[in-house]
């Protein structure tokens, strides 16, 4: 890490200047979240290039947010790597997030309405509750799904000699947990798979940011992810068969079968499929006056539950 120099500086408050252009109020992280979400959702569906300049002055509104909120904390150059990569690090040095970095990688993989006011609190926390190592730690400041991915899906993704019932969830699962999808009845697509693991983290990341999340549904047809919230898990599913999609999932934080431990849970599946059920132990979010207030974070890493029945 180095102190940046005048032009990198310069570099930044331009960004800066582009984000506050917009009307935007980026003193809130709400505000800076929303718009993060509302600027992606837009990009989707727009298609094209990835605005790579826009994106990377998101990631410097969002990093301003963290330096106002975890004292001491700075903006400075990371060098190591394969390129100069701005950082905002703690005040003793020893902890480091990368918030550009970071909102590129969610272009990539989508940001869920409360990405960025979630990222604001866990990058302040990790900046905040360092173990005083002598050399930075980078790490993205929340796990997610994305960071700790299921097993390859089977070569075999569908059984040609099955087609179940529409209504009927497949009585062949194991009763607890399986090592991997590959391992179930009706393996997942691909892309069903990959469709859970999103969802699981973006339910996570919404819980960061907002204990009561509510359930939403997200739904692929002709190329295209479509995120709707509802109030309930029968709301969700109902708008997902509706909706006449080529791949869905349905997210909504509830309790692990086995121990009843808090988790994020997930069903995801291609039409006319099984669905593939996964889940995300949390910690809770804990209040200021239990000891040191944190957002709601994951804990261990996914696990693959079984099959359901067909969502579409």
């Amino acid at each position: 890490m180095r102190a940046l120099t005048p032009n990198e500086r310069h570099h930044l408050d331009g960004l800066r200047a582009h984000v506050r252009s917009s009307g935007v109020d980026t003193s809130a992280a709400d505000a800076v979240g929303t718009f993060v979400h509302r600027t992606h959702a837009s990009w989707v569906a727009a298609g094209g290039p990835v605005p790579e300049g826009l994106v990377a002055a998101l990631g410097v509104a969002l990093g301003d947010l963290v330096v106002a909120r975890a004292a001491g904390a700075r903006w400075m150059m990371r060098t190591a790597g394969s390129g100069l990569t701005p950082a905002v690090v703690s005040l003793s040095g020893a902890a480091a997030v990368l918030p550009l970095d970071d909102i590129r990688a969610r272009w990539d993989t989508g940001c869920a309405p409360g990405w960025g006011a979630g990222y604001v609190v866990a990058a302040a926390a990790h900046l905040t509750e360092e173990t005083g190592t002598t050399s930075p730690t980078v790490p993205t400041p929340r796990s997610s799904a994305e960071t700790a991915p299921l097993p390859p899906p089977a070569v075999t993704t569908s059984r040609p000699d099955v087609t179940p019932a529409r209504s009927a969830a497949p009585n062949a699962t194991p009763a607890g947990p399986v090592p991997t999808p590959a391992d179930l009845p009706y393996p997942p697509s691909p892309s069903a798979q990959g469709l859970a693991l999103r969802a699981l983290g973006q339910m996570l990341d919404a819980l960061a940011a907002d204990p009561s999340a509510r359930p939403f549904a997200v739904v692929e047809v002709g190329g295209r992810a479509d995120l709707e919230e509802f109030d309930d898990t029968p709301a969700a599913r109902a708008w997902v068969r509706a909706s006449g999609a080529s791949c869905a999932a349905v997210a909504w934080v509830g309790v692990l079968p086995d121990d009843g431990a808090p988790a994020v849970l997930v069903e995801a599946c291609d039409a006319r499929r099984p669905s593939l059920r996964v889940a995300h132990e949390y910690a809770p979010a804990r209040p200021a006056g239990a000891g040191r207030a944190r957002p709601a974070r994951p804990v261990g890493d996914p696990i693959v539950l079984g099959n359901g029945a067909p969502l579409l």
